[in-house]
């Protein structure tokens, strides 16, 4: 299993590819995907039911998954050893009785600065604006369009050109950042986004980044470090700029606490170059004085 399990892993390492999905259909088959640029691509491997099996428990073996458990969601991480490390993720869900679909996500285990965004015009202004002010930096967008890649080449810049002191909270780190404190959520051990935040916050960071902002207790949190005078970089599931303010307001934040406490909302999405595979990456930013005139009608 672990010729085949490499033969899969370094096929899409050489392709680019950023997810792996393997798929149970009819007739005990497993379709094997993977998504590049976007797009899920059939992958030329067969599987049957037995096969697939023994390659599923060698990949819960590797994660520290549970093996013997098959009618629970799991998610676990595995560092892969090639020209460089990368980090697996590998969760699995099952789909009816005894059959599980299972996705690996690929990452480099350290974090490669690239010109993709620090070129771009907003990414500009969004560092030159972090380097002025404190507040939070809430980055909204669908998954897969590059929010916590900005993110970790925001900090990477506040790290080389600032030397700030960067604390993490992530579910897992997708990345590791040289000189940066990252903290891996661990449920199992404890290690939750609200108990994390209490430590993080007695060790004089200057700037704090929390993977996603899930929940209303996560969330207060954020805006109340963002009001005591931290640089807080978050992400939030939301359709655009105005879906993250009305979201927030949802999870309990006040009108007066996303005038005082929010710096820049900005939506990011990946966006196909006419009829080629390439993406290109869009972007819309919402300043201060922009957050406050959306939120000035609004009655709590």
């Amino acid at each position: 299993m672990e010729k085949l399990f490499k033969s899969i892993i370094e096929d899409a390492i050489k392709s680019n590819v950023s997810d792996i999905h393997f798929i149970p259909v009819i007739d005990d088959k497993i379709v094997v995907q993977m998504r590049f640029n976007g797009d899920n691509k059939d992958y030329d491997l067969s599987l049957d039911a037995k096969l697939y099996n023994r390659l599923l428990i060698y990949m819960k073996f590797i994660s520290h998954l549970d093996v013997s458990e098959r009618n629970k969601a799991q998610s676990g991480q595995y560092i892969y050893e090639h020209v460089m490390n990368y980090y697996l993720r590998i969760s699995t869900i099952p789909i009816s009785l005894g059959i599980e679909s299972c996705a690996i996500r690929i990452t480099p285990q350290y974090f490669i600065e690239s010109d993709a965004n620090r070129l771009n015009s907003d990414f500009i202004e969004i560092r030159n604006k972090m380097y002025q002010s404190e507040g939070l930096f809430l980055f909204t967008g669908p998954t897969g369009s590059g929010k916590t890649t900005l993110m970790y080449e925001l900090m990477y810049d506040l790290k080389k050109e600032k030397n700030k002191h960067i604390i993490t909270i992530e579910d897992p780190v997708e990345q590791t950042l040289n000189g940066v404190v990252q903290v891996s959520v661990n449920e199992r051990a404890n290690i939750s986004y609200q108990q994390s935040f209490k430590a993080i916050l007695r060790c004089d960071p200057d700037v704090i980044m929390i993977g996603e902002i899930r929940d209303e207790e996560t969330a207060k949190q954020v805006i109340q470090a963002s009001l005591s005078g931290h640089l807080v970089l978050s992400t939030m599931h939301a359709k655009d700029n105005i879906g993250a303010i009305h979201r927030l307001i949802e999870l309990g934040i006040t009108v007066e606490q996303i005038k005082q406490g929010i710096s820049c909302i900005a939506n990011q999405r990946l966006v196909k170059q006419d009829e080629s595979s390439r993406c290109r990456k869009m972007s819309y930013m919402f300043s201060e004085h922009i957050i406050q005139y959306m939120v000035r009608d609004y009655h709590e």
